[in-house]
């Protein structure tokens, strides 16, 4: 993993992970100024915040976790360097774990900057932070990215081409961004929209009009799904890998 963030230098990967999460929470940010302007009927709390902006970062989560994924193993297709590694009896499993692993924690660092900026803006607008809500949140959707990093560093290892990976991405970005209107069930199997069924929260809506924000009911067993189909898919795509990189 040490040679992995080695081999990002002069890469200006956190450039792109810059741009795709300023895009993002430039988007949030002006979600959020609009709702807290004009939804006066339901408290301005955690809950609130959390039901504006899950949305946004379900679309926004798999095309950066895509992304990285992609500028990652773009690297090894570009040099030729994949033949060479494994010629020097490199670990395809190894390999692959090592990827993850920095893929995994840049976008930790991008889901923790995100969140912080979202929390600094909503207590510049008075907004009640309830930690347990928040943190249960965090953990959702950190757990969210397991899954879509693995099958998505999968698809940039096996192409040299990353216009399949970047397809599949952009296409699970889509998907995310429907989790709110697609039952639990569904959402299950489609890890584009891990973001949405870890999301604690749901809109009540009474009479057309916004009730509250309840907690979803079963939110720990969605959250037990997520991490273990994350444990899952990555063992499976190591296989994966492993077993193609050798034939």
């Amino acid at each position: 993993m040490t040679l992995e963030f080695r081999k990002l230098r002069r890469k200006y990967l956190w450039l792109t992970v810059f741009l795709v999460l300023g895009f993002e929470l430039l988007w949030a940010l002006m979600a959020l100024t609009m709702s807290l302007s004009h939804d006066d009927a339901v408290p301005h709390d955690s809950a609130f915040v959390i039901a504006q902006v899950s949305q946004i970062h379900g679309i926004f989560a798999p095309i950066l976790a895509t992304v990285v994924a992609s500028r990652i193993a773009a690297m090894e297709h570009d040099g030729g360097m994949l033949p060479v590694l494994f010629a020097a009896n490199q670990s395809r499993s190894g390999l692959f774990r090592a990827k993850f692993l920095t893929v995994f924690t840049l976008t930790t660092i991008a889901t923790i900057a995100a969140f912080l900026i979202v929390l600094g803006y909503g207590a510049t607008q008075g907004v009640t932070a309830d930690w347990s809500l928040i943190g249960l949140f965090f953990v959702g959707c950190v757990l969210a990215n397991a899954s879509v990093i693995s099958i998505q560093l999968l698809l940039a290892l096996l192409f040299t081409r990353q216009a399949v990976t970047l397809t599949v991405g952009i296409i699970g970005g889509l998907l995310g961004s429907f989790a709110g209107f697609m039952p639990a069930a569904i959402s299950m199997f489609l890890p584009w929209q891990y973001v949405g069924l870890v999301t604690p929260v749901r809109m009540d809506v009474i009479d057309g009009r916004i009730a509250g924000f309840p907690m979803v009911p079963g939110i720990g067993v969605h959250m037990l799904v997520v991490a273990v189909v994350g444990v899952i898919s990555v063992l499976v795509c190591q296989a994966i890998f492993s077993r193609r990189s050798k034939g």
